[in-house]
């Protein structure tokens, strides 16, 4: 019996999936403006003005109840969930200026196979078997990409193993603070007001007056995460993250098709192949812990009649 009774046939589950593929279609629009952005726009103001917009965004969500709301006994998992959240954006940004969109945004969501060995050390709880094949298929995948025959390796790919790093540790933080049951508006909030106090000072040294259509690209960034956070919230109220964080691996199609179809980038044979098994990776942990007759009912909605 599931510690959570509401996990257990999640409400709706279709609604779910259809809003957290638009909300992760947001995301993907977004790291596609910072791989073609002007060069001379920093990482820098990248991340602030994608915090701060987001910030005011979800700010009357979270002032809603009045601002005494936000006060928090778990202002350390917090801080490693904002800490290490903004520092997975920075690298992934990194990697889509030094590679390209759709190998950064793969190695992005290698976070699965890193999470595993994070918790095990955070919480000294044991790691299933079933996880430990989604570890390996991650591992073959990301080999693949790599092509150990290459001499050196990619500055970009280096960049995204550390983002998807950075986001194990991450997603770590915030599954204990969901465990806490801290409200997510409080969560978003600690999250943007982190990142923008801690880009602002390196914008501010690193400042390059944008031009007119840099100006757009920014503030389409800030309000392109904000849409897309608020989105995933309220995905996550009609289904379960176990059923819906498969999901996220439409970022990797959605990151191909937008390379091909807008900037005509192809995808190497050898990258599809990787792909496909880090995607396989991190969705078969889920597929081996359900029952065929519990996936099969999964999509019917419990209230029908």
């Amino acid at each position: 019996m599931s510690r959570y009774p509401h996990e257990l046939t999640p409400p709706r589950l279709l609604l779910g999936i259809s809003i957290s593929l638009v909300a992760y279609l947001f995301f993907v629009s977004v790291s596609s403006v910072v791989w073609r952005a002007e060069e001379e726009i920093t990482i820098s103001q990248i991340l602030f003005f994608q915090n701060s917009i987001s910030l005011l965004c979800i700010l009357p969500f979270a002032l809603r109840k009045g601002i005494s709301k936000l006060k928090t006994n778990y202002l350390g998992q917090h801080l490693m969930r904002d800490l290490f959240g903004v520092g997975s954006y920075f690298f992934y940004f990194l990697a889509i200026r030094n590679w390209d969109l759709v190998n950064a945004t793969t190695l992005n969501y290698t976070a699965p196979f890193f999470v595993p060995i994070i918790w095990w050390i955070w919480t000294k709880q044991k790691v299933g078997s079933n996880v430990w094949w989604s570890i390996i298929a991650g591992f073959f995948g990301v080999a693949t990409i790599l092509n150990p025959s290459r001499t050196t390796l990619e500055l970009g790919f280096i960049y995204g193993i550390f983002a998807g790093i950075s986001s194990g540790i991450s997603f770590c933080a915030l599954r204990i603070l969901n465990l806490h049951r801290e409200p997510m508006e409080k969560i978003l909030f600690y999250y943007f007001t982190v990142g923008t106090l801690l880009s602002f000072p390196f914008a501010w040294v690193s400042w390059v007056t944008p031009s007119d259509t840099a100006w757009l690209e920014l503030l389409w960034i800030g309000f392109g995460t904000a849409i897309a956070q608020v989105l995933l919230t309220i995905a996550y109220r009609f289904g379960t993250a176990s059923y819906l964080s498969p999901i996220g691996y439409s970022t990797i199609i959605y990151a191909g098709l937008i390379s091909w179809l807008f900037f005509n980038e192809p995808f190497p044979p050898r990258s599809i192949l990787g792909t496909l098994l880090i995607v396989f990776g991190g969705t078969i942990t889920y597929i081996l812990k359900k029952k065929p007759e519990t996936l099969a009912e999964t999509f019917k909605n419990p209230d029908a009649k």
